[in-house]
């Protein structure tokens, strides 16, 4: 997926999502696609980093120790993407784990760094956990594109 699709993925394939299940599992996906864009400013070949068949995980790890003490708020968000994964590997491993809601609505408050007054309806949470995604996707997007804006212009 490309740069530009990333972002626009998330409103054509989250706020279409009814169940929170699909949202968590299709934004974890679209997420990955963004830690792709970010890899490939260190790695030129996209076939070698596909070469590598990193899980997640290890993507978010590798991109940690490639990212070092850059200048930007990675840092940060790396912790939300690693607790989302594991959120997402509960809901996708276990039959019976029913208390992801709880979990993933902190999750995204934490991301967001407020709590709406009351996440017990569905729309509120559906939106939340959207929002979460939006502000991580963005972000990396956003450096992506600032950075490949950047080295055009060293060229």
């Amino acid at each position: 997926m490309e740069l530009e699709d990333i972002y626009d993925s998330l409103e054509t394939e989250l706020m279409k999502q009814n169940e929170v299940e699909l949202i968590l599992l299709k934004g974890h996906l679209i997420l990955e696609q963004a830690i792709n864009q970010h890899l490939q400013l260190y790695i030129d070949n996209r076939k070698n980093l596909d070469s590598l068949n990193l899980m997640f995980a290890k993507k978010v790890d590798l991109l940690i120790a490639l990212e070092g003490e850059k200048p930007n708020s990675w840092q940060e968000y790396a912790s939300h993407i690693k607790e989302l994964n594991k959120i997402r590997n509960k809901l996708a491993h276990q039959l019976n784990f029913h208390c992801y809601h709880e979990d993933l609505k902190n999750w995204a408050c934490k991301v967001l760094g407020h709590t709406p007054k009351t996440i017990n309806r569905k729309t509120t949470y559906k939106n939340i956990v959207i929002k979460a995604f939006c502000l991580l996707v963005g972000f990396l997007v956003g450096v992506c594109q600032v950075r490949r804006e950047v080295a055009e212009l060293k060229i």
